[in-house]
């Protein structure tokens, strides 16, 4: 195999994992709006911005945002179930590690 060969099939596993990913991403996203429209989310205010400054730095790319983001939301309190997931996806897109072991549990999830 050569070089370019090794180097398209490591960038192709990486696509797909970005797709899913994303795809885990966007489920999160849902998760937290039903959440919050059946009344289990309880975020104050200043956490609604900094959810939306999280999102804007994924989008963005921009890891300093993402880590300022991910401290401020979690720190009014204890973080569980889908705004966990946020902080733990946001992690990935920050570090730029996109493991595959990840995407079982969001899979197992669907």
């Amino acid at each position: 195999m050569t070089a370019e060969e090794m180097t398209n099939r490591y960038l192709q596993r990486l696509d797909n994992r970005l797709r899913a990913y994303e795809m885990a991403l966007n489920q999160t996203i849902a998760d937290i709006e039903s959440d919050y429209d059946q009344g289990c989310l309880g975020v104050t205010e200043a956490q609604w911005q900094d959810i939306i400054v999280l999102l804007g730095g994924i989008v963005q790319a921009n890891t300093r945002m993402i880590h300022e983001a991910s401290k401020n939301v979690s720190a009014d309190g204890e973080v569980s179930g889908s705004l966990l997931n946020l902080l733990e996806l946001a992690e990935h897109f920050a570090t730029l590690d996109f493991p595959e072991s990840p995407l079982i549990k969001q899979e197992a999830k669907a």
